[in-house]
């Protein structure tokens, strides 16, 4: 079977491969490869993740602590957005 190459670089395969994931070989005589692949995640690495990220926010939240108190005092003397849509609406159609 012989493919083009587009102007854009790609190469279609056809709907039967959609979707899936390809490692691509390239001998030094040019000849390309695709060798399709599954990937399974390292379990590992999986568990680690979520507990990486908590400890990043909670780091940069104890860092910024002063900045969301006041954050916070200035939303709670704020009527909710929705509510000033609402007032909003009401004071155009008058």
């Amino acid at each position: 079977m012989l493919k083009e190459v587009g102007a854009s670089g790609q190469i279609s395969l056809g709907k039967k491969y959609a979707g899936q994931l390809f490692e691509v070989q390239t001998a030094a005589d040019g000849t390309i490869t695709l060798m399709p692949v599954k990937v399974v995640p390292a379990p590992l690495a999986a568990q680690e993740e979520p507990a990486r990220y908590a400890a990043a926010a909670h780091e940069w939240s104890s860092q910024h602590a002063t900045e969301i108190d006041q954050y916070n005092a200035w939303a709670e003397q704020r009527e909710p957005y929705s509510q000033r849509v609402r007032r909003w609406r009401a004071e155009q159609q008058k």
